[in-house]
């Protein structure tokens, strides 16, 4: 079985990790777990866990900086970071420090159980062919191109934009596109579009009198029954009760 070493200073988010991991079944074996962040590096220095667990933030020693040291003394061991936000600045030092997958807390079943499969594939894998299958390696050539992937996004965010010629067109695997875009973002290609869409409709509902066609266009949809429904879903009201909203109570909501 591949071993697993789990860190983490609140008691609660271990026990949470360790039932909703199906460790056992997957085949894993914790060997062991800690709150203390500067205690658990000289324990999985010892233990050399094939994967590490590790929270993002920790009073002690931030959960960057641990998984930087411990991979000085332990060049093969894969990490996991778990985090209670979606954060893109540590998911860049993330990919940087070429950790395995940035999973939110509390992680669902079904993407614990994911999660595992894969890690199982990756190491066994990397067994059979290190030189080859190293996904580490993978995920540090991948995160300039990504990096760069996601500017264009962000720069382009109303034009038509597909994940699939996106990735296509930086280089990419699409399906590898697509965890590294959940990684780094902590939402799935679709979502951070669609987010960030809405935020520019909201804006432009406050602060202008274009009428919602106009709106709808602007940040990417041609289709303004199509683009209300998405709004409506996202806010909780239509567009129009948005703006009348807004006008009531000086743009302040």
């Amino acid at each position: 079985m591949y071993t697993v070493y789990l860190i983490d200073d609140e008691k609660w988010a271990l026990y949470d990790v360790k039932h909703t991991c199906p460790f056992a079944e997957c085949g894993f074996s914790v060997v062991g777990e800690n709150t203390n962040a500067l205690a658990a590096l000289d324990a999985v220095t010892q233990l050399k866990p094939d994967v590490v667990f590790v929270d993002i933030r920790m009073p002690a020693l931030m959960g960057i900086d641990l998984i930087h040291m411990i991979k000085q003394r332990l060049k093969e061991t894969v990490f996991i970071i778990l985090s209670g936000y979606a954060e893109f600045e540590y998911a860049k030092d993330a990919l940087r420090l070429g950790v395995f997958d940035y999973c939110l807390k509390p992680m669902s079943e079904d993407g614990a159980r994911d999660l595992l499969g894969r890690l199982r594939e990756h190491l066994a894998a990397r067994k059979a062919a290190p030189a080859d299958l190293d996904a580490e390696e993978t995920f540090l050539s991948g995160s300039a191109q990504f990096n760069a992937l996601l500017q264009y996004v962000n720069e382009h965010i109303n034009d038509s934009l597909v994940l699939g010629e996106l990735a296509q067109q930086f280089f990419l695997n699409v399906s590898y596109c697509g965890e590294l875009f959940k990684t780094v973002t902590g939402e799935n290609f679709t979502q951070y579009v669609r987010r960030r869409r809405i935020s520019q409709a909201c804006e432009l509902l406050r602060r202008t009198q274009l009428p919602m066609s106009q709106i709808a266009s602007r940040v990417g949809y041609a289709d303004l029954p199509y683009f209300s429904r998405l709004f409506t879903a996202a806010m909780g009201v239509s567009p129009t009760r948005y703006r009348a909203q807004n006008r009531a109570t000086g743009g302040k909501n």
